[in-house]
């Protein structure tokens, strides 16, 4: 791993003053934490305000973003303004990339930087993901897709560096959870947002809420079902896959604005709310 993150920092250093598009989570901490250790002075972490952005990430950037000790630029971004956003395509992600990105790009621009990096990382290669098709058209790049870093090897490091978000399980921005072609709205963000901090607040980490037509769905890994049994009231299904929720639990998610919750929590899926047989699921790194 030593001549990968040498390779980085010989690919960094080639770029000249840099713009890190950083968002709180994993791949952009990695990214800013590596910037910081070898182009101090030469490295602006630029973060949108975004109301897509899930509860975790504002937390870690709350909490690590003056840490890196590089000037921190905050840019608000209204995603849901974006019309082909709200609409909510099969390829949301690009035009929400688009726009989100333009801003970062300009605020760059503005400020001296010679490129804008983004934390798209080895293992994103094979992945659906339209929004990487925006960052190229922008002249956004992904040093550590370049350099071959995988979202392990970047948890290993921040480990070693001290960051508390290496084991931050991965995420998605919260338009994921409204099925393609249904509208995107703050109400309905709103409710999956209060859901899921709800159960996270249980101690899930993995955890998702789909909204669909204001129908609330819970999925969560393994390792989170089993705590959801854990909780009173809580049992897991006759074929011992998801777990039925307790009527307080159902009630709890109810009065955080869900019309209706399945009674039962399901395995997590990465992906499934997809249109056809490509994955919607688009984990950020901006």
């Amino acid at each position: 791993m030593d001549s990968r993150l040498a390779a980085l920092m010989k690919l960094l250093n080639s770029m000249g003053a840099v713009g890190i598009g950083y968002s709180g989570g994993v791949d952009s901490t990695f990214l800013a934490a590596a910037c910081a250790r070898h182009l101090r002075g030469r490295a602006v972490l630029l973060h949108l305000e975004n109301p897509l952005a899930t509860t975790p990430e504002r937390e870690a950037f709350a909490r690590d973003a003056e840490r890196f000790g590089l000037p921190v630029v905050r840019i608000p971004f209204d995603a849901l303004g974006e019309p082909e956003v709200a609409a909510n395509p099969p390829d949301r992600c690009y035009y929400c990339k688009c726009a989100g990105f333009r801003l970062l790009v300009d605020a760059a621009r503005e400020r001296g930087c010679d490129a804008v990096v983004d934390g798209s990382n080895a293992d994103d290669q094979d992945d659906y993901r339209p929004g990487m098709r925006a960052l190229a058209e922008l002249g956004v790049r992904s040093p550590l897709m370049e350099a071959g870093f995988s979202k392990q090897e970047e948890r290993e490091l921040l480990r070693l560096w001290g960051f508390d978000v290496w084991s931050m399980p991965a995420g998605a921005c919260l338009a994921t959870r409204i099925p393609n072609g249904e509208r995107l709205s703050a109400k309905k963000l709103e409710v999956v947002r209060a859901c899921e901090d709800y159960l996270r607040g249980l101690g899930l980490e993995q955890v998702r809420v789909r909204l669909e037509e204001g129908r609330a769905r819970v999925s969560a890994a393994p390792e989170d079902l089993c705590r959801l049994a854990r909780i009173d009231g809580c049992r897991r299904t006759p074929d011992g896959q998801g777990v039925e929720l307790s009527p307080k639990l159902l009630d709890v998610l109810k009065n955080r604005g869900a019309h209706e919750v399945d009674e039962c929590a399901t395995p997590y899926i990465h992906g499934a709310l997809s249109v056809g047989e490509k994955r919607t699921e688009v984990f950020s790194h901006a």
